[in-house]
């Protein structure tokens, strides 16, 4: 795992290049070519996602809070695949230890128990919102819960544990990864949740935009592997979100950039495009104050022990 902080000063005269926290995966879904043959039969960017009676993240209630001890910062939580440990193989590792990105469901599982065992409860993104940006009081052991890239072992294995505990989470999809039909679960292989996934589980999750199809690297001008959101014009990031947000029908509450890594052009594109706010991957608890297009983000890792998981959220 690598870190990266662009953050230029501003030129007289010049207009102001901000960076991001980047998180270089040594993950990446256009890196890891072990897809489903599924994923031959997705949405075309001008077919909406049927969700039907799925509550959008921006319709969802704010909840009136008992009083007492209030949160003046809250942890949220990252995580991508979850998988089951007697199914860990080959394809899981990278160099010989397991892939960053996977995080087992037994290591899931205890830590949601904690969590439920502490009395934390779980917030919604709109919730989130109006914390950081609206006053809003919510209990001191406040947590977020968020997944990013849409895999469907999110549905499989971690959905029903979120389903016990009664906790709330945010799935950051990329759009152009959901398939229209149901396939069987192959954990050895990258799998996105099917549009009949996403119906089934929004009681639990609530899906987000993670770009249409723009979770890939290009070339920045010195010849660097970037996000797309850095090596693509402002145009054509607007043009990418807007059809994410049109395949989600027009929920426009949250994004998480992909990787991580983004500019001032970035957010530039995502304030076009009327979205509220932004997830990065910068590891710290999220507070007032913070930038509503930086919201930071705790990484839970396959290296992350349950001492440190335990430590993100005191």
């Amino acid at each position: 795992m690598r870190h990266l902080l662009i953050k230029c000063a501003v030129a007289a005269g010049f207009f102001t290049v901000l960076g991001a926290i980047g998180f270089g995966f040594l993950f990446a879904v256009d890196e890891y070519n072990l897809l489903a043959l599924e994923n031959k039969e997705i949405f075309p960017p001008d077919e909406s996602l049927p969700l039907g009676g799925c509550v959008s993240g921006s319709d969802r209630e704010i909840r009136s809070f008992p009083t007492g001890p209030h949160a003046s910062a809250v942890p949220i939580l990252t995580y991508h695949r979850i998988v089951d440990q007697q199914d860990l193989g080959s394809t899981h590792m990278i160099k010989g230890k397991r892939n960053l990105m996977v995080v087992t469901k037994q290591e899931f599982a205890t830590q949601m128990n904690h969590l439920k065992e502490e009395g934390y409860t779980s917030l919604s993104l709109k919730e989130v919102y109006h914390f950081l940006e609206q006053g809003l009081k919510v209990p001191e052991k406040s947590v977020v819960l968020t997944f990013d890239d849409g895999y469907k072992d999110n549905y499989i294995e971690a959905y029903p544990i979120l389903k016990k505990y009664r906790f709330h989470a945010a799935n950051f999809i990329i759009t152009s990864k959901i398939t229209k039909r149901v396939a069987d679960y192959t954990p050895e292989y990258v799998q996105y949740f099917s549009i009949q996934e996403m119906q089934r589980s929004c009681d639990v999750f609530e899906f987000q935009s993670h770009s249409f199809d723009y979770h890939k690297r290009g070339k920045d001008v010195t010849n660097k592997r970037m996000s797309y959101l850095v090596t693509k014009s402002e145009k054509e990031i607007v043009r990418d979100t807007n059809t994410s947000i049109f395949q989600l029908g027009g929920e426009k509450l949250a994004f998480a950039y992909p990787y991580g890594e983004y500019t001032v052009k970035s957010m530039d594109a995502l304030r076009k495009t009327g979205l509220t706010m932004a997830f990065t991957t910068e590891n710290k608890k999220a507070r007032p104050g913070d930038h509503i297009y930086e919201i930071p983000r705790y990484q839970i890792l396959s290296t992350t022990t349950f001492e440190e998981f335990k430590e993100m959220i005191k």
